[in-house]
């Protein structure tokens, strides 16, 4: 057992000073990708949207609006640590164009879901610093958003997804409480409306305890009449590769899902570290990836 332990805090030290020594000479930073969507995937297939080499882009969520394709997702400035969500519209040459901050509060800021109710346009963005699960309206698109509820408080939650399915609203979210990590364990909960003040806790929650597959990567979606779940797996790494689940059960008192396929990282390409979000719409899919860049690109 002790040799075990001690080959196993040799690899950690080992890999920690290797780190700190690539870390002298590049960064590791978060940036995008959009392809259009192929039965299989292959990275070739996406154009790869790079940010300035101070600050990083993720959690990219695209919107078709007047025949247009607009990407919001969370920038973050690595001298303040603090995110916002911006938006750039894309233009018929997968050109981003018009990038601009479209919300931005005193607390972090990530994980801009963007769903439709009523005909009106809301956005559940991340904001777990502030402790609440918040929902905005849009007032003028894409970059005029007013709170209008929070339909929770006084609780750590991430990546918080929701889905009508079957006449009822399903919030999937990880919560973190006591020495739980915020991609550990998926919590679900249902209510009659999105703008619920009363959200009733899943009997089985959390409904997934397992650090490959717990946390959300992204909106729901159907194949045919199945629903897939894409989620992350940070068991290698925070936000290593990305799970598409399909949904088996899902009703007040059961949940189950089941491996369908996992994205990960190409071996062929070192420099790619991770990736963590998948959406699409009409057309398009955005992803999200960390690579390693060297400090003196531009």
């Amino acid at each position: 057992m002790y040799k075990l332990f001690s080959k196993f805090t040799k690899t950690n030290i080992l890999k920690k000073i290797w780190r700190k020594f690539l870390s002298l000479f590049y960064i590791e930073q978060w940036g995008l990708l959009i392809g259009k969507p192929q039965e299989e995937h292959h990275w070739d297939d996406f154009k790869l949207f790079s940010p300035p080499i101070d600050r990083f882009w993720a959690d990219p969520f695209p919107w078709f609006y007047n025949n247009k394709y607009y990407i919001f997702y969370e920038e973050l400035l690595f001298k303040t640590e603090k995110g916002y969500i911006c938006c750039f519209t894309l233009d018929e040459n997968m050109t981003a164009t018009n990038h601009q901050v479209v919300l931005d509060q005193p607390y972090h800021l990530s994980y801009p879901f963007i769903f439709e109710h009523n005909q009106k346009i809301y956005m559940m963005p991340e904001t777990k610093e502030n402790q609440t699960i918040e929902i905005y309206e849009c007032k003028h698109f894409p970059n005029e958003w007013k709170l209008y509820k929070t339909i929770m408080h006084g609780v750590s939650a991430v990546d918080s997804t929701l889905l009508e399915h079957e006449g009822k609203w399903w919030l999937f979210t990880n919560i973190t409480t006591g020495n739980e990590k915020a991609y550990d364990n998926l919590y679900l909960f249902f209510a009659e409306s999105p703008f619920s003040d009363n959200w009733t806790p899943h009997p089985l929650n959390p409904i997934i305890k397992d650090i490959q597959s717990a946390r959300p990567a992204g909106k729901i979606y159907k194949e045919g009449n199945t629903l897939i779940r894409p989620s992350q797996d940070c068991s290698i790494r925070y936000g290593y590769a990305i799970n598409l689940n399909k949904i088996i059960k899902l009703s007040e008192t059961e949940y189950s899902e089941t491996l369908q396929k996992k994205i990960i990282p190409p071996k062929d390409d070192p420099n790619m570290l991770s990736t963590h979000t998948w959406n699409s719409i009409e057309g398009i899919r955005t992803i999200d990836a960390e690579f390693r860049r060297k400090k003196t690109e531009s």
